[in-house]
């Protein structure tokens, strides 16, 4: 199959506290891509800052009319954004990336492959986390590559690393699109996607490197995200994913959790949740 007659758009997001140097990476390495976008579609998330404007004219300038920035101007979060962002896309089909991580070279032509070929509404892979520079800490998270996995695993926790999916944009509107809902807004569209069918996989390879710090882990000690998690689960129960007893069990270990120090989340995440670049893949 000749992939490259293929067209895509990306839809990314951006806001005034993105640091330029990330944005720029991550613009780069979808300009890069072995499989060339026909068009990147950046929300900004609210006003900017001169810094970020600039990194945005610079782009503007290299890219031409395949980047098409849409301004929103209030501040309204992800799942808004995403949502304004996704009518101005020009394709069918859809590659999420976000403002701070960068992509693997062939990230876009391998998902086009397996996409196309398996007939599939939604794809993503693994993503390998870094502090500084990619391949520093040697993290990967894995998802689960089969729809009956993804269904299993989605009772608990989230079965795509948001950054590396790609989707058919009909798919993800006939299931409402992104809609508010703290922390979880891709999760609870694969969700939805599920409950109405959606063919999907994951392919076993990393496709995205992904910065991280000591935020991601501080953020699950949160109340708040507490709060958030208990309402996701109680809607997962509702779409008949999960069982009382399933929405119990998920809610308790997030209670625990969040009663944790940061450092001991962190290292429970890195040894239980993670896995080491170059070892075995454990789902």
């Amino acid at each position: 199959m000749n992939n490259s007659a293929i067209k895509y758009s990306v839809l990314m997001s951006v806001y005034r506290n993105d640091k330029p140097a990330y944005l720029d990476d991550a613009i780069e390495s979808m300009a890069n891509q072995t499989l060339p976008f026909n068009d990147l579609v950046l929300v900004c998330d609210g006003p900017l800052n001169d810094e970020l404007d600039y990194k945005i004219s610079i782009w503007q300038d290299k890219l031409g009319s395949s980047l098409n920035v849409v301004r929103l101007s209030e501040n309204h979060g992800l799942g808004y954004a995403l949502n304004a962002g996704l009518p101005a896309c020009a394709c069918g089909i859809v590659a999420r990336m976000d403002s701070d991580d960068i992509s693997r070279p062939d990230r876009c032509e391998r998902l086009i492959s397996c996409l196309i070929e398996d007939k599939l509404d939604l794809v993503g892979g693994m993503i390998e986390e870094f502090d500084k520079t990619p391949g520093d800490m040697g993290s990967i998270r894995n998802v689960p590559l089969t729809r009956e996995e993804i269904i299993k695993w989605a009772r608990n926790r989230n079965p795509f690393n948001h950054v590396t999916v790609m989707f058919r944009r009909d798919a993800v509107e006939s299931a409402g699109g992104y809609q508010p809902f703290s922390w979880m807004e891709d999760y609870w569209l694969w969700v939805r996607m599920l409950s109405l069918g959606c063919a999907c996989a994951n392919i076993p390879d990393v496709l995205v490197d992904v910065r991280t710090g000591d935020g991601m882990y501080a953020r699950r000690s949160n109340i708040a995200y507490l709060k958030s998690n208990a309402a996701f689960f109680r809607e997962l129960r509702k779409l008949g994913l999960t069982s009382r007893f399933g929405e119990f069990f998920s809610v308790l270990q997030r209670v625990l959790v969040t009663f944790m120090p940061a450092d001991l989340v962190k290292v429970a995440y890195n040894k239980f949740l993670r896995s080491k670049a170059g070892g075995n893949i454990d789902r």
